[in-house]
């Protein structure tokens, strides 16, 4: 099965993971029955289709406590449950304790990760954008809590693929929070916003909407620190309510435009809850 048939698949489940998968559809997309399909899936991601949709599920469930005010209920079926008791026992089954407790105790979900930041730092400046849908070309990959040096292998190997004289915007999709997410199943997308004529890429959507913008400047083995501040300022002192989409960076400065490290430039944009 050819990488883009796999992303493709993997595209439809995020798109349609709160609701009944067509096996109809992941053939199409496969080209292969769906026996051989759910074979060469579970070989390639160690989960079957079935528990990476669960995943899905309670993961993004898990981010709408954090993140939101939403009450459980609607959370349980916004994600694709049919009853708050199985989504609680699924959940507690996921994560060892209950719902009510995740949202009641999510600050310590982030204390260890803040534990690092320096209390000497000054507020991050912020503002509040609005993005509009835009097709990007991305390659994906599966990456240890977004390690740096795997990211930075990846977007070497892409300088490999596009033609010297390519110019484009380029972004990083942080598909999962790794703070909820298992470490090793944790996924990258490298993107740019226009075609780079090699068929390792797959062509997606940046969705639209309001984006909460932080600037990190410098070296991106720093950014962890950025992100320690954010989680610090705006979410656990409530001034904002994150969406459960993924958060977005868009390398502004980088190594293609900018000779200096320390001048690098990255826009960090956490999608906000639509109203």
């Amino acid at each position: 099965m050819s990488l883009a048939r796999i992303q493709q698949i993997i595209r439809y489940i995020e798109e349609h993971y709160n609701e009944d998968l067509s096996i109809e559809r992941l053939e199409q997309l496969s080209n292969y029955s769906y026996r051989n399909t759910q074979r060469i899936f579970k070989g390639i991601f160690n989960e079957s289709i079935g528990a990476f949709q669960k995943r899905l599920k309670l993961e993004n469930a898990y981010k709408k406590l954090i993140y939101t005010d939403e009450s459980i209920s609607s959370i349980a079926y916004a994600v694709g449950f049919d009853s708050l008791q199985s989504f609680s026992k699924s959940f507690k089954k996921q994560f060892a304790h209950s719902p009510s407790d995740a949202r009641d105790e999510k600050a310590s979900i982030f204390q260890e990760f803040i534990a690092g930041l320096a209390v000497e730092h000054q507020s991050l400046h912020h503002d509040i954008v609005f993005l509009r849908a835009q097709q990007v070309f991305s390659i994906g990959i599966h990456t240890d809590q977004y390690r740096n040096r795997e990211i930075d292998q990846l977007w070497a190997d892409i300088d490999t693929l596009v033609a010297a004289d390519f110019s484009a915007d380029y972004y990083g999709i942080i598909v999962d929070q790794p703070l909820i997410t298992d470490r090793l199943k944790c996924r990258y997308e490298a993107c740019v916003d226009q075609d780079p004529a090699s068929p390792l890429f797959f062509p997606r959507y940046i969705m639209g909407g309001r984006y909460l913008r932080y600037i990190h400047k410098g070296d991106y083995h720093a950014i962890m620190d950025t992100y320690r501040r954010i989680y610090k300022e705006s979410l656990l002192q409530g001034a904002y309510a994150f969406d459960n989409d993924p958060i977005l960076e868009h390398y502004v400065k980088n190594e293609t435009n900018t000779a200096h490290v320390n001048d690098y430039v990255t826009e960090i944009l956490i999608p906000l809850q639509k109203k």
